[in-house]
């Protein structure tokens, strides 16, 4: 089976995809999960506080205010979440101790201690995520349609590359590319395929869907169980479309509904 569609009398080049890695095609927040509960009872061995309610809640909630206020965003030093969530242990509200865990050096306490704890935290998560449901079936299906799938990636590529190859699709992928996503970014792919149009697959509306829609890209969300509360609830459904599973966003693509939504605008 071949790309088959026309648009008029002029065939249609086939969409090249541009898919996520990182919980789209593997499921990385089961891993950071477990890691971040690790590291959690780690910090509350050492400074114990109250019961946590939902456990993974509380320390997502300091893990959120970090990336609020810290300049790298998501990507901020690990050991910063194990002095914030020991200040939360300390009565801190999660604002609070963001703040105080990036202006302040910790306890002696807690410096002799957050080295081992963060180790452990980077042990767990290097653990291989699995695949998502549908993510061998949606590279097949692309396959069979003479559709090429890259991977475009703000980690390391050749991670990447490792954990495609031992989760057994690398011969499904044409390339894995590395680099922090932006419109300017999703810009110079989207010319990079040119005259094909350009589908980005993502899990995140303002990592993945946002700019390169505004890059002039098509954009389909498979929404991530992790949603950082600083996205609005709008964003969510900003896409193109919305699929539940990769295989289903892949034949959303291979049904033709992408040819007739270009054909109408």
């Amino acid at each position: 089976m071949s790309w088959p569609y026309s648009i008029g009398k002029m065939p249609m080049h086939p969409p090249v995809i541009l898919a996520d890695a990182d919980n789209t095609l593997w499921d990385t927040d089961s891993v950071f999960a477990d890691a971040q509960l690790g590291l959690l009872a780690s910090v509350d061995q050492q400074f114990p506080g109250t019961a946590h309610s939902d456990p993974l809640a509380h320390v997502r909630a300091y893990d959120q205010a970090l990336a609020q206020v810290d300049r790298r965003h998501l990507r901020y030093p690990p050991v910063l979440l194990v002095r914030a969530l020991a200040l939360g242990n300390l009565g801190h509200d999660p604002a609070t101790a963001a703040r105080v865990a990036i202006a302040q050096r910790p306890p002696r306490e807690l410096a002799s201690a957050q080295e081992e704890i963060v180790a452990g935290y980077f042990e767990a998560l290097a653990r291989m995520p699995a695949l998502l449901p549908g993510v061998t079936d949606g590279l097949e299906l692309a396959r069979q349609a003479g559709l090429d799938v890259w991977i475009l990636t703000e980690g390391s590529a050749e991670r990447q590359r490792t954990r495609a190859q031992a989760l057994g699709i690398a011969d499904l992928i044409k390339g894995v590319s590395e680099a922090a996503k932006s419109q300017d970014q999703f810009d110079r792919q989207r010319r990079r395929f040119a005259p094909s149009p350009l589908v980005v697959i993502g899990d995140q509306p303002d990592r993945d869907i946002l700019p390169a829609q505004a890059a002039g890209c098509i954009g389909v969300l498979v929404p991530s169980r992790f949603r950082p509360a600083w996205i609005a609830s709008s964003a969510w459904s900003a896409a193109d479309h919305v699929a539940e599973r990769f295989d289903l966003a892949i034949d959303w693509v291979v049904s033709g509904d992408l040819v007739s939504s270009a054909a109408a605008e």
